[in-house]
């Protein structure tokens, strides 16, 4: 039943399709569509279904199902702006004490300001809402689905779906216990989306997170973790401007048992697949080959991306994070601890020369870690720092004026990087055992200059003014989103009557 819904398309070189949660996840994958209802005629052999329509403004449903194999369609049609609707589907059974199993709701909305509410306990179950429905006045909509309780035991192989358009949406999904998938699409301005999958122990084989924002302005945040399961994937998409993708995942699974997490958030005109490409290709293909070039011939940019930020967080073993920003003043920061870890963060790497002022950082600590980054344009930083032993930085920046600060704290670490073009500046500064290369102005530039490298190296007891480390950017930036989604009443139906 598990479904694979992450891209599918080759890394970095696909094409965005503008996709609505109907059918199949862009690049393939199985996708139930959820919406069987049928039986009544004659109805029995144990099945609950259910189908409510409803048309006009400021209207409610609320459907309690207890069972398994049970089926509720809601429809509340308006459009035009207008809505104010009320959906609630709660879906329980006895696969356990209050669970259910192979359960399906699905809500449609259009309009403004309609709210839906899925809960479901159990196993196999699939949840969708869309609201709008390509309606473009669409907007102010929330969507909350809810899959297993705090604390319980039965919810695992769970699907939702939430599919909005318009603008100052907002949609979560709560997904408890093993082997979930969660997919969220919005497509419009100002939206807001949240998952929070946590893997207990159990069957704790992890889960899968797909979130889609096209448009500006728009916030996601994937949060996976909290427990003993591994496998966790998670992948934001966002097309267009000054949108800001959050992504934190934890695992205390065992080398081997699930292996680690992966994240990958890619802002911008290209997507890569996560799902099937470990690590941007193997830490883009080591830097194309040990460090520059960098495939530089890929494929023309389409349309740029600018101000969005980025951010990943990893707890745990073998973990893996994914960035890639087409565009100028982008952020993107990735921390990391634990041990096999690997980073990579790509950042306009086939835009025009004149597009820059991206910032990039990498943070690792624990052993065996590689940090690899890519940045094509001017005026970009990169800040690098790994602590602990046997970890690998790989940096190529192309373009002019700019900054590269890359620091290894620990035994057997090493650094390669390059940097092509002129007035470009790196810091590298290493403690403990450690080896590096370093390349200004690579080879194939005939004339270039103003290329400035400084190069600490240190052994065990080293000094050299107190281990002095200099040029340090600017603070890390934590990107708060506010996510508000509660609201709801629906009571009536005959009080006081």
């Amino acid at each position: 039943m598990k479904k694979v819904i992450l891209c599918a398309a080759a890394l970095m070189f696909g094409t965005v399709a503008m996709a609505q949660v109907s059918g199949t996840p862009m690049g393939g994958g199985s996708q139930p569509a959820v919406t069987p209802v049928a039986a009544l005629p004659g109805a029995a052999a144990g099945a609950n279904t259910g189908q409510s329509i409803q048309n006009g403004n400021d209207n409610k449903v609320r459907v309690r199902q207890a069972g398994t194999s049970q089926s509720v369609l809601t429809n509340q049609s308006d459009g035009s702006g207008t809505g104010g609707n009320l959906a609630q589907v709660t879906q329980i059974g006895l696969v356990q004490s209050g669970s259910g199993e192979l359960n399906l709701a699905e809500v449609q909305q259009q309009g403004s300001a309609n709210q839906t509410t899925l809960l479901q306990q159990g196993d196999y179950n699939e949840a969708i809402t869309r609201q709008g429905s390509n309606d473009d006045a669409s907007s102010g909509n929330k969507a909350r689905i809810q899959q297993g309780a705090v604390g319980a035991q039965q919810a695992e192989s769970n699907y939702a779906a939430i599919d909005q358009d318009g603008t100052n949406n907002q949609a979560q999904t709560d997904q408890r216990y093993d082997n979930s998938d969660a997919w969220t699409i919005q497509v419009g301005d100002a939206n807001k989306s949240m998952v929070y999958q946590s893997a207990g122990p159990n069957g704790s084989s992890g889960h899968d997170a797909l979130t889609e924002q096209y448009g500006n302005n728009n916030e996601s945040s994937i949060h996976q973790g909290n427990g003993g399961g591994g496998r966790n994937i998670a992948h934001t998409i966002q097309l267009g401007d000054d949108n800001q993708a959050k992504q934190m995942q934890t695992t205390t699974a065992a080398a081997g048992s699930g292996m680690g997490n992966r994240a990958g958030i890619n802002q911008g005109d290209r997507f890569f697949d996560i799902s099937s490409a470990p690590v941007t290709q193997s830490v883009f293909f080591a830097i194309d080959a040990n460090v520059d070039d960098v495939n530089s011939n890929v494929g023309p940019i389409n349309a740029s991306s600018i101000s969005n930020l980025a951010f990943q967080t990893q707890t745990g073993k073998l973990q893996e994070a994914e960035i890639a920003q087409f565009g100028s003043d982008n952020y993107a920061e990735q921390n990391q601890s634990g041990w096999g870890h690997d980073a990579m963060i790509v950042q306009n790497p086939y835009g025009a020369a004149t597009d820059g002022n991206n910032y990039a950082k990498q943070k690792q600590s624990g052993d065996l870690n590689t940090a690899g980054l890519v940045q094509n344009g001017s005026n970009h930083k990169a800040y690098q720092y790994q602590q602990n032993r046997l970890n690998v930085v790989l940096s190529a920046q192309q373009g002019d004026g700019n900054l590269l600060n890359t620091h290894q704290f620990g035994n057997s670490n090493r650094i390669t990087t390059a940097q092509r073009g002129v007035e470009n500046a790196a810091l590298i500064v290493q403690r403990g055992g450690h080896s590096y290369s370093t390349q200004q102005n690579v080879q194939d530039l005939g004339a270039g200059g103003g290329n400035q490298a400084d190069i600490l190296q240190l052994g065990p007891n080293g000094d050299f003014g107190t281990d002095g480390v200099n040029c340090m950017f600017m603070d890390e930036l934590d990107p708060t989103m506010d996510y508000t989604v509660p609201d709801f009443t629906i009571d009536d139906v005959c009080p006081g009557c």
